[in-house]
């Protein structure tokens, strides 16, 4: 399987990196150690983690305070979103219905 991200996801990524980066280039790092985790664990067992959707599932990043959701395909998982879990969560909803 491969893993892809949503250009969308792609940016929640940048912004994250970013804002952590800003703290301590240290953070960054642990912070981008964490994802590529979390992205490894996905594509070993991709059916682990619970729905969100009727399509999409979810992880809870222990660490930090994201989630990921993504989609599984044939043989392609896509990361849609990595998500701050202090957003409002109408964010996603509304984000989710026009991707």
């Amino acid at each position: 399987m491969t893993l892809k991200l949503h250009p969308l996801a792609e940016n929640e990524l940048v912004i994250a990196l970013n804002y952590y980066f800003e703290i301590s280039p240290k953070l960054e790092k642990k912070f981008l150690s964490h994802i590529d985790k979390q992205f490894n664990d996905i594509l070993s067992s991709p059916n682990l983690y619970q729905y969100e959707t009727e399509t999409s599932q979810k992880v809870v990043m222990k660490k930090f305070p994201y989630i990921i959701i993504y989609e599984k395909y044939e043989d392609i998982i896509m990361i849609l979103a990595i998500f701050h879990t202090k957003q409002n969560p109408k964010k996603l909803m509304q984000r989710n219905n026009n991707t």
